[in-house]
């Protein structure tokens, strides 16, 4: 229909007018051009958003039409696809929101995607190292920007897979290492040999 959708070699253009409907069919498009301009349109429902997530986070993260659908539903994203909330939670560009909805979900793939994103606050950090899913607190362990108190409670987890990505940081002091050399894990125990025997390794101060 003339000003709503146009073509352009052989593929349909959206336009500022492009109705829901329309691009309700549009999302079913062969073309991923066309799906992901889809994702991107403030006119698209938010059922089609949640089916084009997965495949398109960052442009429903950029999509200008978010704000005012999360304005009229607080709860957007809740009862979207697991698939979907885990693309857009692990996008570089996923805001605060989104990742405390992804964190709150039960599936433990959700909280532990927000564990690993690259802009999350101490406040995050601390709250996931307390998670009850071992995945979740062992990616937190893992983190390069990890503060030192939380490095040290972790470092005691009582999830071997926690330790275990504790000792496999780059960066563990020579306390670190004494405490893992002492870890009932013989797993751990190896992994903390294997780091004390890192070149470098200030091995002085405890």
């Amino acid at each position: 229909m003339a000003g709503e959708t146009q073509q352009a070699a052989g593929l349909p253009v959206l336009t500022p007018r492009t109705p829901a409907a329309e691009l309700a069919n549009l999302s079913l498009h062969p073309a991923r051009e066309v799906r992901a301009a889809v994702a991107a349109h403030p006119n698209t429902a938010p059922f089609v958003l949640s089916t084009l997530a997965a495949r398109f986070p960052g442009e429903v993260l950029g999509n200008p039409g978010l704000p005012l659908l999360r304005l009229a539903n607080p709860h957007l994203l809740r009862d979207w696809p697991a698939p979907a909330l885990h693309a857009l939670a692990a996008h570089p560009e996923a805001p605060a929101w989104v990742r405390r909805l992804a964190a709150a979900r039960p599936e433990p793939e959700l909280p532990a995607a927000v564990a690993q994103h690259p802009n999350l606050t101490p406040a995050e950090m601390e709250m996931l190292s307390r998670h009850s899913a071992w995945l979740v607190r062992a990616r937190i362990a893992a983190r390069p920007d990890l503060s030192r108190a939380l490095l040290e409670t972790l470092r005691g987890d009582p999830d071997y897979g926690v330790r275990l990505a504790v000792a496999s940081r780059p960066d563990l002091t020579a306390a670190d290492l004494h405490a893992l050399l002492a870890d009932p894990s013989r797993l751990i125990r190896q992994a903390a040999h294997q780091a004390k025997l890192r070149p470098g390794k200030p091995l002085g101060n405890k």
